[in-house]
């Protein structure tokens, strides 16, 4: 296996949100910043969650975003505010009284804690926030 390939599999799914400080993560490694790459220094299981998450994002905000029924891919926009907004979605819920930028591990352990896991997780009560959310507008920090 190439390092390159070995460092694909690592790739965390909240590396552009967190480079564009939407949201943090200690475990996020810069990699390739011109290409808004970070590595995950945790586990694959640990990744996993994070991929999951996204992937609850992108299931239940696919009528929202217009999305088809395929895996086509997302527009850097739509990846954008499913990341972002659904995180922020999230610590607007989870964490009401946060006045930093969500971190996305301990988003998902308060989600599973309160939940079970995180598909038991309101969702339709965050789409709004990934709806609303624009990656143009500036963040603070």
């Amino acid at each position: 296996m190439s390092e390159t390939a070995s460092q694909d599999e690592r790739l965390c799914p909240f590396s552009k949100p967190i480079i564009g400080k939407w949201c943090d993560c200690p475990h996020a490694v810069l990699a390739e910043r011109c290409s808004g790459k970070m590595t995950c220094s945790l586990e694959e299981s640990q990744r996993e969650r994070c991929a999951s998450l996204v992937e609850l994002f992108k299931e239940r905000a696919r009528f929202v975003l217009a999305l088809g029924n395929d895996n086509t891919e997302l527009t850097h926009a739509q990846s954008m505010k499913i990341r972002c907004g659904g995180l922020l979605g999230m610590q607007r819920l989870l964490q009401p009284d946060a006045a930093r930028p969500p971190r996305v591990l301990e988003v998902i352990a308060e989600a599973e804690s309160r939940y079970g896991e995180l598909s038991g997780f309101p969702f339709s009560e965050i789409v709004p926030d990934i709806q609303a959310f624009s990656h143009r507008a500036r963040r603070n920090g």
